[in-house]
């Protein structure tokens, strides 16, 4: 059986009280989480967790490419671990 004009009307006005009451309500606000410092002197190239992530990568890589690119992979100063296709430099230099 379909509303008539005044069922109708009464059940907008209900909605819209609900509506307003909720609106009304003070809203829980999320904590910001402060962004983690993240020291990396190359924040643009991925960072793997662990070498086996990034052997994994390197095997992955070789696996898809006809041109075999020379990729070796690196720990940096930030503790993760990176790709390159540098050749490595003796230690100690820059």
């Amino acid at each position: 059986m379909p509303f008539d004009d005044d069922e109708l009307e009464e059940f907008y006005r209900r909605i819209e009280s609900r509506t307003e009451a909720a609106n009304a309500r003070p809203r829980r606000r999320r904590r910001s989480v402060p962004p983690v410092q993240f020291t990396c002197p190359t924040p643009e190239k991925i960072a793997y967790p662990s070498l086996a992530a990034v052997t994994g990568a390197i095997l992955a890589i070789a696996g898809q490419s006809r041109s075999r690119p020379s990729l070796r992979s690196y720990e940096c100063v930030c503790g993760a671990w990176h790709l390159t296709s540098a050749i490595p430099r003796p230690p100690g230099s820059r």
